[in-house]
């Protein structure tokens, strides 16, 4: 059956949600970062905002996924003004347009469950919006999944320093950070509440910048395990369509509008370690 696509309106109400009454809003409308989505799945996203030099901003959307317990992505927009000034809140908490029962309290972390330890990994990471109110957003139970510990704070949090580092070279990077469940190992941990939380078996991140009318993309796929080394290659990089392959996800469609669809192929299919933007042969 043919899959129709839609990333101009997202449109769903939560029964918890009243977007009037939390002056936010729950759909994330046109904006670069967002993935295309089945429209029958729009019910799953929520988008949450902060403010930035007084102005309401996006803050972060993501795509909750009941089963597992974990958003299947987060999505963000990158630059030098919206990351702030500011600390790490560890304020771990819930989203308020989710029913608690739908979403995992972490206030004392993962408790073990058919498997190992695993840490509380970010997907928007705390470092990427260090205004307090922002920052505690990106410590909701929505946000967190289930990663190994050595890998959370080794080649993940390395690969998260050099996306903020990109930020800082273009004008918006546009970010979509997610994990997948495709080996069927189906193995849990358990929240405070003895809830279930599926653990992922790898992590991807899919970056667009843009500064003025030009466009470079490149992704990022870590399995969810120990590694021996924090450093990280531009040259494993892959391409946008390679991560779409693998995902099963169309990343940044709106970039056929900005551009051309020519263009958007060409950037699609680009290979990272060919473009100097990315660092060639940079590997920390």
């Amino acid at each position: 059956m043919t899959k129709i696509y839609s990333c101009l309106i997202l449109t769903f109400v939560f029964a918890l949600c009243s977007c009037a009454q939390q002056n936010r809003s729950c759909h994330p409308g046109k904006w670069m970062e967002i993935p295309a989505v089945e429209t029958n799945d729009s019910s799953n996203i929520v988008s949450l905002h902060m403010k930035v030099d007084g102005k309401l901003q996006r803050n972060y959307t993501f795509c909750w996924n009941l089963k597992h317990m974990t958003a299947d992505w987060v999505a963000y927009p990158l630059c030098k003004s919206n990351i702030g000034k500011g600390k790490r809140s560890n304020a771990f908490g819930l989203c308020p347009y989710l029913p608690a029962s739908e979403q995992p309290l972490l206030l004392k972390g993962y408790r073990r469950g058919n498997g190992g330890n695993y840490s509380r990994g970010h997907q928007i990471p705390s470092a990427d919006r260090l205004e307090y109110k922002a920052n505690v957003q990106t410590f909701y139970g929505v946000n967190m999944t289930p990663q190994e510990e050595s890998m959370n704070g080794g080649i993940w949090a390395v690969l998260e320093n050099r996306v903020r580092e990109w930020s800082q070279r273009c004008d918006t990077l546009y970010v979509v950070s997610g994990c997948l469940y495709d080996n069927g190992k189906e193995e849990y941990v358990l929240d405070n509440d003895d809830k279930k939380i599926y653990v992922p078996d790898a992590y991807y991140k899919a970056l667009l910048m843009r500064k003025g009318h030009e466009f470079h993309a490149c992704g990022f796929i870590l399995e969810n395990r120990p590694y021996h080394s924090a450093g990280i290659s531009i040259e494993k990089a892959l391409s946008l369509k390679e991560l779409e392959n693998r995902t099963g996800l169309k990343f940044f469609p709106l970039l056929e509008d900005e551009t051309d669809r020519e263009t958007s192929v060409r950037i699609r299919n680009e290979i990272p370690a060919n473009v100097d933007f990315w660092e060639k042969g940079n590997g920390q």
